[in-house]
């Protein structure tokens, strides 16, 4: 623990350091990264440790920094909405599955029409 002198009083540091797993050295908890080891354990090391272990895993395995897919390009359908005279257009992958096609007007869904 850290100690300053400040004039006659002596105050202490009391800001909570944790050790790197890879380099052992003494770093603030704020510089702290978790990283995983194993299903069930994570490596507790610091800023520039967690950094290379990620640049060695990407290196090792590129297969794992491309998995996530880009999002197909959006297919606008334009709907009127009779019952309010609302124009608005949808996303024809989405409607249907991530929400319930409605109009955003009245949140009626009944009288809704397709336009071209």
């Amino acid at each position: 623990m850290l100690t300053i002198k400040v004039g006659r009083v002596v105050r202490m540091d009391i800001r909570k350091t944790k050790t790197c797993e890879k380099c052992k050295k003494v770093v603030l908890i704020d510089q702290i990264r978790l990283f995983p080891k194993d299903d069930n354990i994570n490596l507790v090391v610091c800023g520039p440790c967690s950094e290379e272990l990620k640049k060695n895993i990407k290196d090792k395995n590129p297969t794992l920094s491309s998995k996530i897919a880009s999002l197909p390009i959006p297919e606008y359908t334009v709907f009127l909405c009779t019952r309010c005279n609302y124009n608005f257009r949808v996303d024809k992958a989405k409607a249907g599955l991530t929400y319930n096609l409605h109009c955003p007007y009245c949140g009626k869904p009944d009288r809704l029409k397709a336009q071209r």
